[in-house]
């Protein structure tokens, strides 16, 4: 079950790859905590 991670792990470009793309979901899931100017949140929620 893991092997194929541990696989792709082994090969630089691969490995490369997926922790740019883990790193922009963090960025993205982090951002989207930040409030955006002149948005109601209140009126958002509803």
């Amino acid at each position: 079950m893991f092997e194929p991670v541990r696989n792709a792990i082994k090969i630089p470009e691969l490995r490369r790859k997926i922790l740019y793309t883990l790193a922009v979901l963090v960025l993205f899931r982090i951002g989207s905590y930040v409030p955006v100017p002149g948005v109601d949140s209140a009126a958002l929620a509803r």
